[in-house]
């Protein structure tokens, strides 16, 4: 037996809402794209992706934060995998 939507549940979860966002933890993140991605790799490109700083000057971060790929909860890093891929895929046409 399914549970009953009330007008409640319906109003806050109805078309206007947006889809869930998927979201994974580094280590899940990466074992979900093995072959592709490791745990190592994508932590690189999360402390990348703030701007830093060097004796060179200033290091401009990679722009996984302008796409709303990291998201913090708390200590916790979550990739949101929707918008990683949205990233890699404007990361290919910077280099045409």
């Amino acid at each position: 037996m399914q549970p009953q939507k009330t007008a409640t549940s319906q109003a806050t979860h109805g078309a206007s809402a947006p889809p869930p966002r998927n979201l994974y933890t580094l280590k899940k993140f990466a074992e979900r794209n093995y072959g592709f991605l490791t745990l190592s790799a994508i932590t690189n490109q999360v402390f990348k992706a703030q701007p830093r700083h060097s004796s060179k000057g200033e290091i401009p971060g990679n722009g996984m934060l302008d796409f709303g790929v990291i998201v913090r909860s708390g200590r916790t890093v979550l990739i949101d995998e929707v918008a990683y891929f949205h990233w890699l895929d404007a990361q290919q046409e910077v280099a045409k």
